[in-house]
């Protein structure tokens, strides 16, 4: 799996600290032969932070100051660093440090914060702002793209960036954000094993998180989505499995290109370059077998990383493909109709809800994996294969590559879109900050041509447990696990 790291370069660091603000030079043999001395002078603004801090240069740029890189711990937010070597202004500043006593957990906690890089900057700002920065770049954006990329996401929350982000991230308006996003770096660095992913989630979901994140109610699951969303933004993505052209004169699809609409999709990609889609069937340990295998259990998406289950064809059994469960998780408590409506109220076999499914598969360690969860729904697109041709009797279309997931259902008669359950809501109001709707996912295409592969729509509340629930829903579901 991919993963996302400080773009940090070697820097000869050294760093003294004297005065009221901390700040002096360092001096080296360099120095005494009369090198020039180059000097980043800085703050950290985030006041929940406490002290000692370090700063270092992440030479191997995964986020920790280790015993081999240069570092030094200071009693002081303000600091100058100065090295004879020119990359202390083109590497971006790294900061450890554990909470302020006030914030402070029974838990051990260690806190990441990281800026750009100073480059002619007279004085640079580090705080839970400018890290948001340095996710935007960490999914690939350029300096200038991911300051106007988190501008435009405070303003989308209702928050007034500073005419020029960074040297402003210090700004009283941007205080309660910078509490929280400190608050949030700590729990994804406690909670995930890609601290550099979870940090370019937090910047690619600030809008959709962003209201739960400023009440402080962020919970398990979405934190967990977050980091979900960050390896997805850095990791090389499926294609879309369009390997044929549409040739306008015929109206058909053809493996030639036409030189009358240059440009299409099948022309592009790793559809054309690597081959399309990277799966490994696993058995039921999760060992790998052989592609031509008629009988496999997961199936790995060896592109993300990502393990997923494979339904089974066999009504005796809790997996049978055509079974439907109720929405739970640890924020979504089903409602006693929907209950009423999964399969369990008439097959009697274990699982009644999306929660209960995923505790059954981890209890059993199924594929050898104890990390079973619903899929968020970027992730469930990412599967999508929109050249798949092979339909199932009654004419309506797969949206899975059959060769490896040969289980999918188009679903019940209410709702015969091959829609399964995922973690994503959606907030409906005209602002996207309140309001909660399930996201339906088409994944497979009706042969009476009223859907399409991918499409999705948001158009239905969940029912609320002890009110009257107008439309119960209840739906497949598919785990992943990582």
């Amino acid at each position: 799996m991919k993963s996302l790291q400080l773009a940090a370069l070697p820097v000869a660091l050294t760093m003294a600290l004297s005065g009221c603000n901390g700040s002096g030079s360092g001096s080296s043999k360099a120095d005494d032969q009369g090198l020039p001395t180059y000097d980043v002078s800085g703050r950290v603004s985030s006041a929940n932070l406490g002290l000692p801090m370090t700063v270092c240069a992440d030479i191997n740029r995964d986020w920790v100051c280790g015993a081999d890189e240069p570092a030094v711990s200071s009693n002081q937010y303000n600091f100058t660093l100065s090295s004879t070597d020119i990359r202390v202004k083109t590497s971006p500043l790294l900061v450890q440090a554990s909470p302020a006593v006030s914030a402070r957990s029974s838990a051990t906690m260690t806190l990441n914060l990281a800026a750009p890089a100073a480059r002619e900057n007279a004085f640079t700002l580090i705080n839970g702002v400018t890290t948001l920065v340095m996710g935007e770049m960490l999914a690939g954006a350029s300096l200038d793209a991911a300051v106007a990329a988190v501008s435009n996401k405070l303003k989308a929350l209702g928050i007034t960036p500073p005419s020029d982000l960074l040297a402003g991230s210090d700004d009283v308006a941007l205080a309660e954000l910078d509490t929280q996003l400190v608050a949030l770096f700590g729990q994804l660095d406690a909670s995930s094993d890609d601290y550099a992913a979870a940090v370019a989630g937090a910047a690619k979901g600030l809008v959709a998180y962003g209201p739960d994140l400023l009440a402080g109610t962020l919970s398990a699951s979405q934190i967990q989505e977050i980091v979900a969303l960050g390896r997805m933004s850095g990791n090389a993505l499926n294609d879309t499995g369009m390997v044929q052209h549409l040739n306008l004169s015929s109206g058909l699809m053809s493996d030639q290109p036409d030189s009358g609409t240059p440009g299409q999709d099948a022309s592009f990609g790793l559809d054309v370059t690597d081959g399309g889609f990277k799966f490994t069937k696993l058995d039921e340990k999760g060992q790998p077998l052989p592609q031509d295998s008629v009988s496999w259990q997961c199936v790995k998406d060896e592109r993300t990383g990502l393990i997923w289950e494979v339904k089974a064809d066999d009504k005796s059994s809790y997996r049978d493909k055509h079974r439907v469960f109720a929405l739970e998780t640890e924020t979504v408590t089903p409602h006693a109709e929907e209950i009423a409506l999964a399969s369990c109220s008439t097959d009697h076999l274990a699982a009644c809800t999306t929660q209960a499914y995923s505790e059954k598969l981890n209890a059993s360690g199924y594929c050898g994996q104890t990390s079973w969860r619903l899929p968020t729904m970027n992730e469930q697109y990412d599967l999508l294969d929109f050249g798949e041709t092979a339909t199932d009797a009654a004419g309506n279309t797969y949206g899975l590559k059959v060769q490896f997931f040969n289980d999918q259902t188009i679903g019940s008669d209410d709702l015969p879109y091959g829609f399964y359950w995922s973690s994503t809501l959606l907030r409906t109001d005209p602002g996207y900050t309140a309001g909660k709707a399930i996201t339906y996912l088409t994944q497979m295409s009706g042969a009476d041509g009223g859907t399409g592969l991918g499409e999705l729509t948001a158009y239905q509340a969940l029912c609320v447990p002890g009110e009257e629930c107008l439309s119960p829903n209840v739906m497949a579901v598919r785990m992943v696990a990582e």
